[in-house]
């Protein structure tokens, strides 16, 4: 018996949606011999996906803001290639549109708290972490931060900001977060792993 394809946890089609401040997608439905005059002109922050039977196309946007997805009547959504086309062309521009904001949104964030760390930078980071502060006081963040509510991901860097202070999880880091954002710390921790656990899979799906 023939192994069976593996479908994907997620279908990346019109229905498949990413709205967030520093990224989305947008999908638009064009005539099919239209979108094939488009996949035949060359053109900066265009990729074409096309056989005899199935055409996608994705534009990146000028400003980098994300991503507009063009297909037709006969784009063929349920073909494997093509959902693995998708996924990564999406990863791959989620990780390009992290490397500008999130180094850029930390340093706000370092002037506005008066906080100061000796770098920060933007790689993939095991599975599930999303920031990292090392004892040479360099933050990680994932570049998945950039498809988070803005509230969330400043969340996130305000919480590895305070390990600059605290390299522990104990009282004094808690007391001191909760300085930063004026809030209650552990409970807004809390209540972000619940948001979080709803769209984990989505995240990990998107960045394997």
């Amino acid at each position: 018996m023939a192994d069976r394809k593996i479908e994907p946890l997620f279908w990346i089609n019109p229905n498949f949606r990413l709205q967030f401040p520093y990224f989305s997608i947008k999908w638009y439905q064009i005539d099919h011999q239209v979108l094939l005059q488009e996949a035949m002109q060359k053109g900066m922050g265009k990729m074409v996906y096309q056989t005899k039977k199935n055409l996608m196309m994705i534009m990146l946007r000028e400003d980098h803001s994300g991503l507009d997805l063009l297909y037709s009547e006969c784009t063929q959504f349920k073909n494997l290639r093509l959902q693995g086309w998708l996924r990564i062309n999406i990863r791959d521009q989620i990780i390009i549109r992290a490397k500008e904001v999130l180094p850029k949104r930390f340093h706000e964030i370092e002037a506005i708290k008066h906080i100061k760390a000796k770098g920060v930078r933007v790689k993939k980071l095991r599975k599930r972490v999303l920031g990292q502060c090392n004892t040479f006081k360099i933050i990680s963040l994932s570049p998945v931060l950039v498809i988070f509510p803005k509230e969330f991901l400043d969340m996130v860097i305000l919480h590895e900001m305070a390990h600059l202070k605290f390299m522990h999880h104990r009282k004094t880091f808690w007391a001191y977060l909760s300085q930063l954002i004026n809030d209650d710390a552990k409970q807004q921790n809390e209540l972000r792993d619940i948001v979080l656990s709803k769209y984990i899979d989505l995240y990990d799906f998107l960045m394997k």
